[in-house]
Formats: structure tokens, sequence, C-alpha cells
């Protein structure tokens, strides 16, 4: 299965990855991505190679609440990525991990409608890994906050003949 693997502090993509979907091909290949790596290039490398399907993690459409919640100074760099694996013609879906920071996932739907992205999906906190410390825990959503934020997201996709699924985290 690739992976993202890190040398000097600085994540890579495997560069045997498009050998392996291309080997794969009998098997459903989907690559899960921050989408930072995710240049014209690479993304025509990745069609050409038969890659099913590309997820791409992007957590708000807001650049400061999106760099606050990755940690790092990389919003512009995702949504070029989600911009070229769509001109690609990758098949493209984004998810979006929600919290109290990111709450107006409308507006990303709004930004992502806009884009072309048609399949979208997304869950609550997953206590878990560095989300496990209280300042984590405390921008948590509660089940009614999660069920208020679905049901405007729902209504925004049916609306916009977006297709949206929820993972739960527990």
């Amino acid at each position: 299965i690739p992976q993202l693997t890190f040398t000097g502090g600085e994540p890579t993509m495997r560069p045997d990855l498009f050998e392996l979907i291309e080997y794969a091909q009998w098997f459903v290949t989907r690559l899960n991505t921050n989408g930072v790596k995710l240049s014209k290039e690479y993304c025509e490398k990745l069609y050409k190679s038969n890659l099913d399907s590309i997820q791409i993690t992007f957590y708000s459409s807001d650049e400061e609440t999106h760099n606050q919640l990755v940690g790092a100074d990389n919003f512009s760099k995702t949504l070029d990525g989600i911009k070229n694996a769509l001109d690609a013609g990758l098949n493209v879906s984004i998810n979006t991990p929600l919290c109290k920071i990111n709450s107006n996932y409308v507006e990303t739907l709004r930004l992502l409608n806009e884009l072309g992205i048609k399949y979208v999906s997304c869950s609550g906190l997953i206590v878990t890994g560095n989300a496990c410390d209280d300042k984590s825990k405390s921008t948590q959503l509660s089940e009614d906050e999660l069920i208020d934020i679905l049901k405007k997201a729902t209504k925004f996709c049916e609306e916009n003949q977006m297709e949206i699924s929820f993972t739960s985290p527990g």
C-alpha cells in the first residue's frame, strides 16, 4: 500500500507510486492526501497510471482556519492540488474533519462546489494522535452541533447536486 514517507522532516510521496498504481490495476486504487504535492505534472501521471480516485483533506474555505487546523501555511498549496487533480481528470473527493473551529462547513462546501467537486465526506473530531490533548478535545463538536451542521450541509449538497457522506469517529 503506498504510504506517505518522511525524509528530513519534509513529507514526500513514494517514488514508485505510479508503478504501484499501474501494477494494482485489478484492484480499486485510491490515494488519500493533503494535496500539497499535487502539481499539474504529478496529477497527470496519477491519471495516466489509472488511479481510480483521490481523496484530499481540506479543512476550510477560510485560509486562516485551514492553516490553523493543519498547523502549516498550506491552504493555497492544498487548493492548487485540488484544482490540479480536477484539471487532470481525476475522480476527486474532499474530506473535511469537523470541529468547532471549522463549523461553518457550508461555506467550505460552497467553495468546493464552485471548483467542481461533487463528492464530499466529513467526520467529527477523531481523538487520536495529536488530537488527544485537552486543547484539541475542547474543539470537539457536541452531537447536537454536529447534527445541525450536517442538516445544513446535506441541504446544500442536495440543492447543488453534490454527494455527501459522514463517517462517525466512534
